[in-house]
């Protein structure tokens, strides 16, 4: 099993829509990937957006239990998690400063942009960007052999 933490700023928008549209690809293509979502500077216990909400609702997916956590709380089990998605460069020189091993930093080819405050349109404008960077992610996790194991199914 792969052990992914996608980080952004708040938590509230990008990396939670990016945790439950790899936990619906990771589902479908039958990885064994454990996913969890924080922020850099979120206020812990913070639901997602509601328009974060609403465009994967859209497509099926149910983030309405979702809350906020900060990375400052995953400090004592960072050193679990196998690779680390930030959602900007930014975010990827916060998570090198913070002591995570670059080779741990899965960098998306671009910066995935911040639809916080934007209308219903600028959030699925991300929501769609995530869905065609993730698709490159899960090939990534498919080729370092994270496949769940069906022999027992």
């Amino acid at each position: 099993m792969i052990k992914i933490v996608f980080v952004c700023t708040g938590n509230t928008c990008r990396s939670p829509m990016a945790q439950a549209l790899f936990e619906k690809i990771a589902d479908e293509k039958g990885l064994d990937a454990e996913c969890r979502s924080c922020g850099l500077a979120a206020c812990s216990g913070s639901p997602a957006s509601d328009n974060s909400a609403a465009v994967l609702k859209e497509w099926g997916i149910d983030i309405s239990y979702f809350r906020s956590s900060s990375i400052l709380s995953l400090m004592p089990v960072l050193d679990e998690f196998d690779l680390f998605v930030p959602m900007t460069l930014n975010h990827a020189n916060a998570l090198l400063n913070m002591g995570i091993d670059k080779k741990k930093i899965y960098l998306f080819k671009s910066d995935v942009s911040d639809p916080f405050g934007g209308d219903i349109n600028t959030y699925r404008k991300t929501r769609d960007e995530l869905a065609e960077k993730l698709c490159d992610l899960s090939d990534f996790v498919e080729s370092i052999g994270s496949v769940k194991n069906n022999a027992n199914s």
